[in-house]
């Protein structure tokens, strides 16, 4: 697997709004340093686009027009972006890792793995470790946290001390996980979903889909909500 964090000109693969936001928000890490040669849509393409001023193209035609040009993946979606990455590594594509080290507020002890994307304003502690093709946009990673590939930490999320989130996990905004211990790490398992605003206090079973404060199964959520509402439910 090729990858590269010198990032001078990239191809980007997203062409939609979540990608805009990301790229708007580096703008103020990158300065006017890096260049962005196209963007990707294998949906919509043929075109320029209509603020960035690049041409909109496919996967096939990033092969033929820019095949030693890293790539940045950015769709908000796990599995489409574990299956862009997995298609680019096929190709011999190499896989642009954007992250913004050197800031007073990164630590230097971070690790970012391939293809991982963390934004410029968040804020990252002592060793922490964020795995392949993770998107990490959240407030805070903390400290002593390792970030499962392919995992969503969302807009104002923050990740709290000892904490080992699983892959393809995504956490939503302003969704808190709570700290864990160095003998016993706070685990999400892989796969799990926490809902906006969750707070976290106990480790997350694999595929769980999380809701509240303290945050709880969403079956748990719809019963207790029903015997709110009327008590006589069992």
């Amino acid at each position: 697997m090729k990858s590269t964090t010198d990032l001078r000109e990239i191809v980007v693969f997203g062409a939609r709004g979540h990608t805009l936001l990301m790229l708007r928000g580096m703008e103020h890490f990158w300065q006017g340093r890096v260049r962005i040669l196209a963007l990707i849509d294998d949906i919509e393409n043929g075109f320029m686009h209509d603020t960035l001023g690049v041409p909109v193209i496919s996967s096939a035609e990033r092969l033929l027009a820019y095949p030693d040009i890293p790539v940045l993946v950015t769709p908000g979606s796990t599995t489409l972006r574990a299956k862009v990455t997995a298609q680019l590594v096929a190709e011999g594509a190499t896989l642009a890792t954007s992250a913004c080290p050197g800031q007073t507020h990164v630590d230097p002890s971070a690790i970012y793995d391939p293809g991982c994307f963390v934004a410029h304003n968040t804020r990252i502690g002592p060793a922490v470790h964020i795995g392949q093709g993770a998107q990490v946009l959240s407030a805070l990673v903390a400290h002593d946290v390792v970030v499962g590939a392919f995992s969503n930490l969302n807009v104002d999320s923050s990740v709290l001390g000892h904490v080992v989130i699983g892959e393809h996990v995504n956490i939503a905004p302003n969704a808190i996980i709570g700290n864990g211990s160095a003998k016993r790490p706070l685990r999400i398992g892989s796969g799990a979903v926490i809902g906006v605003g969750a707070v976290v206090t106990h480790d997350v079973p694999e595929n769980a889909q999380m809701i509240g404060n303290p945050a709880i199964p969403v079956d748990k959520w719809r019963k207790l909500y029903r015997w709110l509402n009327d008590p006589s439910q069992p």
